[in-house]
């Protein structure tokens, strides 16, 4: 139905309203987490106490691994893929989109998925080789020296972890897109599960260092906080994104 012939018969959208339970309004805990990134950060560019606590749970992992424990985690790693996560909460954006006749929902899907896809620009300034670097067939892994920040072997993506980011981003977008259709219990579930899984699994199976992991975390509670700052359902908006405004 078009927004004339809404107005003729005068059959309502059903209008969308984000899920925040309590809007973010000080900027201090953004800073907060933005000034621990950066000590976190610090330390991983020399080889510090941080570096060798992440190549003794590497090596630990490495020798505690059965083959079964390494398929769960492995799975459970899943959780945190960005591109099923992002078109789930994308299909759910539009799926909003159309039943409101706003592109309100989408706008706010862009906004998370660009911050989101902004932390390769991060991986790209903070270079670090990933646990396993460079997988030899034979040898050791990398060592202190070489598990540092700014370095220029290659691959380089490791920190921060994105994985872990994608688990705070999306699912809380999810519940900020739903959660007032979903009971309390699921959306602390969905709030929490899914980071504390990836931030184990993702380092056991050594796809990232243990250090990669509470950055990726801090970085993505920013951006979704970010996100919930913003009222997105009542936010004015040019008149070329919603036309319909003409008839009101």
């Amino acid at each position: 139905m078009i927004a004339a012939d809404q107005r003729r018969t005068g059959a309502p959208a059903q209008a969308w309203r984000p899920f925040v339970l309590k809007r973010p309004k000080s900027w201090w805990p953004e800073t907060a987490m933005v000034a621990a990134f950066a000590l976190l950060t610090i330390p991983l560019s020399w080889p510090s106490p941080l570096i060798d606590l992440d190549i003794w749970i590497r090596d630990l992992s490495d020798a505690n691994r059965p083959a079964w424990a390494y398929f769960i985690a492995v799975q459970t790693n899943r959780l945190g893929q960005g591109g099923l996560l992002g078109g789930i909460a994308l299909a759910l954006a539009a799926f909003l989109a159309l039943r409101a006749r706003s592109v309100r929902p989408l706008l706010a899907f862009l906004a998370a998925y660009g911050m989101a896809g902004a932390v390769l620009v991060l991986k790209d300034v903070l270079p670090r080789v990933y646990p396993h670097w460079p997988r030899p067939a034979s040898g050791a892994y990398a060592e202190a020296a070489q598990a540092v920040l700014f370095t220029s072997l290659e691959p380089s993506g490791a920190y921060p972890s994105g994985h872990v980011l994608n688990t705070i981003v999306w699912y809380g977008f999810i519940i900020f897109l739903v959660g007032a259709r979903m009971r309390p219990w699921q959306r602390g579930l969905m709030r929490f599960a899914p980071p504390v899984i990836v931030m184990f699994s993702t380092t056991y199976v050594a796809f990232h260092w243990f250090s990669d992991t509470p950055g990726g975390l801090l970085i993505g509670v920013v951006i979704l906080r970010i996100v919930q700052r913003i009222p997105w359902d009542a936010i004015e908006l040019p008149l070329l994104l919603e036309p319909e405004r003409r008839y009101r």
